[in-house]
């Protein structure tokens, strides 16, 4: 499972920013996780994916309970 960030400050900058998977803003106390969507347009990372090896991938924050489909209750 995804590494799980918060409780998210006020301050926070992506506070009123909408989550990609929802579309709801974060709000301060969101519990928010990272989702990896690949190398982009970096020529260096594409090019480790492209042989297996680690890279930074682009990522974008959704709210936890978006990328989690267990229950809270569950987990």
């Amino acid at each position: 499972m995804s590494r799980k960030f918060g409780p998210k400050p006020k301050d926070h900058p992506s506070i009123g920013k909408a989550c990609p998977a929802c579309k709801k803003p974060f709000v301060e106390n969101d519990y928010t996780t990272l989702i990896a969507l690949g190398p982009g347009d970096n020529a260096e990372a594409r090019e480790k994916a492209k042989a297996g090896r680690a890279y930074n991938a682009v990522a974008a924050e959704v709210h936890y309970d978006c990328a989690d489909p267990t229950p809270a209750a569950d987990r």
